[in-house]
């Protein structure tokens, strides 16, 4: 497809209705493992708490990624990069539905591997986008993360209880546990497969020449440490990856394990709650690009994404369905919906030439917390057998950003 023939508005249009589409079904990729935590951990009588593990090697990979990911999408171009993301999780659906217990940590590396698939998106964003618009742009965009929500809270369970009878076998077949990964896994790559027309216009700066080399990662981790406001950035990608993280990991398992809901009606809470959030993402946006500014939204939501975290961490059986839902609504819009602010800050501060880098060096930090935070969880629920206790303690960073965001930033 040549896009060089359409105006900037029309190209920007179809860069961000493309890289919205690719997030919404990377994260979809993403809540596959712990949605059918519990059934996976009933067949190999496993405690539910091995889910922390597994998340813990997710984002150990995804840490490494994203610190040298600068000189791969430079190399090879951002779209192409994304679609090698996008190739790697749906491998990683496929290496789910073998049932082979054995190789699902190979399965969290490859999907911590293709959490490059965030800056890639930002260096395609970046190019198209004025940077009045930024914000807002960025946060349209990152709704495809509770888009990815909504699709997965809807289609997993969907799948999970679909049966056909099949001619071939004479019998029915139920997709179940590994049917529904394996399903899920062919959706992925169809949707990498309908990128491949506007590759050749966004990967257009792309330079093959590019050396790979250790020392582009430190030079990249030494400029987002180096300047204060990148580094802010860098402690608000930690602090709200982390409570995303155990919102992921945990919030269907603590309704389902501790509270006794279904996977139909803790779907559904995972799913409307994710539906708000893209509301919010493209409010907080328009409001970072009018009449506030990008820090002190990010403030806000530490503060109150923090306060929802505590609340989740008092959920008990006398709690109504409506309750829980608004709570879920309330971490949604607030613990959930950073993610654009955030982005097109670092676009803002980061060197034009640099800014796929710059993005994967902060977010190593998101995923430093998306290891870290599943962990700890996973220790307390181990140690405790609650799931409280857990959003209690990981709320704190959260409170601690929020304060940080509301002061006035270091001039660099």
């Amino acid at each position: 497809m040549n896009l060089a023939r359409f105006d900037s508005k029309t190209v920007l249009i179809i860069a961000v209705v493309a890289m919205l589409v690719q997030q919404a079904f990377s994260y979809v990729c993403q809540i596959v493992m712990p949605i059918l935590a519990d059934r996976i951990a009933d067949d190999f009588n496993i405690s539910r708490a091995w889910l922390g593990l597994f998340l813990f090697l997710q984002h150990g990979a995804a840490i490494l990624s994203a610190m040298g990911c600068g000189g791969f999408i430079i190399r090879y171009g951002p779209l192409r990069v994304s679609q090698i993301c996008l190739i790697l999780m749906g491998a990683s659906l496929f290496l789910i539905s073998t049932g082979v217990l054995w190789l699902y940590p190979v399965c969290a590396i490859l999907l911590g591997v293709s959490a490059v698939s965030t800056p890639a998106s930002s260096h395609i964003l970046a190019k198209v986008c004025p940077p009045r618009l930024a914000p807002i742009i960025f946060s349209i965009k990152q709704t495809g993360v509770p888009v990815g929500s909504l699709i997965g809270g809807l289609l997993i369970p969907f799948l999970l209880s679909l049966s056909f009878y099949s001619v071939v076998f004479k019998s029915p077949i139920h997709l179940d546990t590994y049917g529904t990964a394996l399903v899920t896994g062919f959706i992925v790559y169809l949707v990498a497969l309908t990128l491949q027309p506007i590759r050749s216009f966004f990967d257009s700066d792309k330079d093959p020449t590019n050396k790979l080399s250790f020392s582009g990662v430190t030079e990249t981790m030494r400029l987002v440490t180096s300047n204060p406001q990148l580094r802010d950035l860098s402690f608000g990608a930690f602090a709200f990856g982390g409570l995303q993280s155990i919102f992921a990991g945990f919030f269907i398992l603590f309704l389902i394990d501790e509270l006794n809901y279904s996977e139909t009606q803790a779907g559904s809470i995972f799913a409307l709650s994710a539906f708000m959030a893209v509301i919010a993402r493209i409010f907080w946006g328009y409001l970072a690009s009018t009449v506030s500014t990008a820090r002190t939204i990010l403030g806000g939501l530490g503060i109150f994404g923090s306060a929802s975290a505590i609340l989740v961490s008092l959920f008990d059986d006398n709690w109504d369905y409506s309750f829980i839902l608004i709570v879920a609504v309330l971490y949604n819009v607030t613990a959930l919906s950073w993610h654009g602010i955030l982005l097109a800050e670092v676009a803002r501060l980061a060197p034009s030439e640099k800014i796929g880098g710059v993005t994967g060096g902060v977010l190593s930090f998101t995923s430093i917390a998306m290891m870290t935070y599943p962990a700890l969880y996973g220790s307390l629920l181990a140690i405790t057998g609650s799931y409280s206790i857990g959003f209690l303690v990981c709320s704190v960073p959260a409170i601690a950003s929020g304060i940080v965001f509301l002061r006035k930033p270091i001039e660099t």
